[in-house]
């Protein structure tokens, strides 16, 4: 297999490479507009109902996570725009690093792990609100409450590559990513996963969090490990777009079933 060799204004470390303008600003507002308005609906009906009412009256098509301000990106109900995303994400620097990363040309996003995220400056935490804490997206699917014995799962880390893209400023005034940066090649349990184990575990100048405008995007395989970075003074929101990507000819068992679209090779 041959990957294009394009050389990109990004920085690189060992678990994460930030790569900047990754969308173009058209594309970024509009699917931050989309994003708004269906947060704005859902809040709207919250009003009149209550939450669990809410997620209860959806389309099947649409999922909404209320204790992550998370919804699926099915909910925005624009395939044309997914489209159009994957498509300035394939021909741009983090589409080579995804395509680098797989080792293959041949790469699918993963549409029901496509992830529409909201974190909000903890003055502005709607009820029940919570960041994620330290995990690692390869552990996707992985059973934890029926064992806790990582070598009964032959898949353990799942074989992915996360592109997350800000759709809005973050990392200093508005809640971002705080990231491990030396890669972990080992599907860690919850209780590796709490603050004081990660702390111990790493040195302090192994904890990496980036500032980031809207349309630069972080691409990062299954193992890396990674939070919300929030703190006290923050004042703004952040929204962002989680998509999930794997070899075509690798998809994981325990994604067998899920729905897959083609990313366009980066010459199309």
């Amino acid at each position: 297999m041959t990957i294009s060799t394009h050389v990109y204004p990004e920085k690189s470390l060992e678990a994460v490479v930030i790569t900047p303008k990754a969308l173009s600003l058209c594309v970024t507002e509009t699917l931050y507009s989309a994003a708004q308005e269906t947060y704005q609906d859902i809040a709207a009906m919250t009003q009149t109902q209550s939450v669990d009412a809410v997620v209860a009256s959806l389309l099947p098509a649409q999922k909404y996570l209320p204790h992550a301000s998370s919804m699926n990106l099915g909910a925005i109900n624009n395939r044309a725009l997914v489209e159009t995303l994957l498509a300035e994400i394939a021909g741009g620097p983090a589409g080579y690093q995804i395509r680098k990363m797989l080792g293959s040309n041949q790469v699918l996003c993963d549409f029901d792990q496509a992830w529409i995220r909201r974190q909000y400056a903890p003055h502005l935490y709607p009820t029940n609100h919570a960041p994620h804490g330290w995990h690692q997206d390869g552990a996707l699917g992985f059973d934890f409450l029926a064992t806790n014995n990582k070598q009964l799962d032959p898949e353990g880390l799942l074989p992915t590559v996360t592109c997350w893209i800000a759709l809005t400023k973050c990392g200093v005034d508005a809640p971002g990513l705080e990231f491990v940066s030396q890669t972990v090649d080992a599907l860690l349990l919850p209780e590796e996963l709490t603050s004081h184990s990660i702390n111990s575990r790493f040195s302090v100048d192994s904890f990496y969090t980036p500032q980031m405008d809207a349309g630069d995007a972080l691409i990062f395989q299954g193992g890396t490990l990674h939070r919300t970075h929030v703190v006290k003074i923050m004042q703004t929101n952040r929204t962002s777009v989680e998509l999930r990507f794997v070899a075509k000819h690798n998809i994981p068992q325990r994604l067998s079933g899920d729905y897959f679209i083609p990313m366009p090779n980066g010459n199309e």
